[in-house]
C-alpha cells in the first residue's frame, strides 16, 4: 500500500526546518517502482491508472525499479491522491530522473513528462525535459511550466544537467496561487532553481501523473527516460520562501540561546 496519511517531513534534509510549520504535513505517496518488470498499469495491480493512449505503448517498469518513459504518442498514467481534491495549501513531488540509458529530444524541443492534475483534463506544475542551450550530446535541461504545452515559449530551464548521472528533482505548487517552482539538486532551504511566477487558473488537483512525450512537431524523442523514488507531499501552508526559512531556523537558534543563558545564569 503507498498511500499513506501519517505527517512527514517535506523531503529528506529538512530537519532544521521550524517543526510548527511541518506539524501538519502529508506524505501522499511514497513510490520506489518495485515492481516485477512490465507494464506499470499492470504490475502496479490498479494503482497507476491510464488517463490517455490507454494501451499504446504502455509506460514500463525495468528490472531496476524504476518507471521508464518514452516519446512519442503513448500512454500516460496517474495516482490518485487522498484525501482530494486539494486546493489550497501546497503539493510536492520530489523524484529522481536518469536520462543516461536514453536519448535527448532534439535540439530546441521541449516536453513534459510529470506534472499534477485534476479529475479530469487539468495539467498543474508540469515539469519539463528540453535540450541543452549547447550543441552538446552529454546535456540536457529540466523545465517548470504552470499551464504551458510542448513547445511553450513561456518555459523556466534550468541550467545544463549532465546525461550521465541522476538527478534529484523536487517541484512544489502552490494550489492558491497557480504557480510552481522546482528545485534540482538543490534543498528546499535554498531559492528555487527555477520557477514559474505566472500564475494559471487554480485547480483542485487529485492526482499526480507521468507523461510520455505527445505526438505534437515539438515534442521530440527522449525514450528511455527514468523516473524513480517518487514522493508525493502535501502542506497545508505555501512553501515558504528562503528567508522565511532563515528566519524561523534563526528564531529557533534565538530561543535556544536563551534558554541556555538562563540554565547558566541559574
Amino acid at each position: 500500500m503507498r498511500t499513506r496519511t501519517h505527517h512527514s517531513l517535506l523531503a529528506a534534509g529538512l530537519l532544521a526546518f521550524p517543526v510548527a510549520i511541518l506539524a501538519q504535513d502529508q506524505t501522499l505517496l511514497t513510490e520506489t517502482f518495485s515492481y516485477a518488470a512490465g507494464n506499470l498499469t499492470a504490475v502496479s495491480n490498479g494503482g497507476w491508472i491510464a488517463h490517455s493512449g490507454a494501451g499504446s505503448n504502455p509506460v514500463q517498469v525495468n528490472a531496476s525499479a524504476a518507471a521508464v518513459l518514452r516519446g512519442g504518442s503513448a500512454e500516460d498514467v496517474n495516482w490518485t491522491l487522498s484525501p482530494t481534491p486539494l486546493t489550497t495549501g501546497s503539493l510536492l513531488a520530489s523524484f529522481t530522473v536518469d536520462l543516461s540509458s536514453g536519448t535527448l529530444v532534439a535540439s530546441g524541443v521541449s516536453t513534459y513528462f510529470l506534472h499534477f492534475k485534476d479529475g479530469t483534463t487539468g495539467f498543474r506544475a508540469r515539469v519539463f525535459l528540453g535540450s541543452a542551450d549547447v550543441a552538446d550530446t552529454d546535456l540536457f535541461r529540466l523545465g517548470i511550466e504552470n499551464d504551458g504545452s510542448d513547445g511553450a515559449t513561456t518555459i523556466s530551464y534550468s541550467a545544463n544537467l549532465d546525461r550521465t548521472a541522476p538527478h534529484q528533482v523536487t517541484v512544489a505548487y502552490d494550489l492558491s496561487a497557480g504557480t510552481s517552482k522546482l528545485w534540482i539538486n538543490a534543498p528546499l532551504t535554498g531559492p528555487a532553481t527555477v520557477e514559474d511566477a505566472v500564475a494559471a487558473a487554480p485547480l483542485g488537483m487529485v492526482g499526480v501523473a507521468l507523461r510520455q512525450g505527445g505526438s505534437a512537431a515539438t515534442t521530440g524523442n527522449y525514450s528511455g527516460l527514468q523516473v524513480d523514488n517518487l514522493t508525493v507531499t502535501y502542506s497545508p501552508a505555501v512553501v515558504p520562501e528562503p528567508t522565511t526559512w532563515a528566519l524561523g531556523v534563526a528564531g529557533l537558534g534565538v530561543i535556544g540561546w536563551s534558554v541556555r543563558r538562563r540554565i547558566a545564569s541559574r
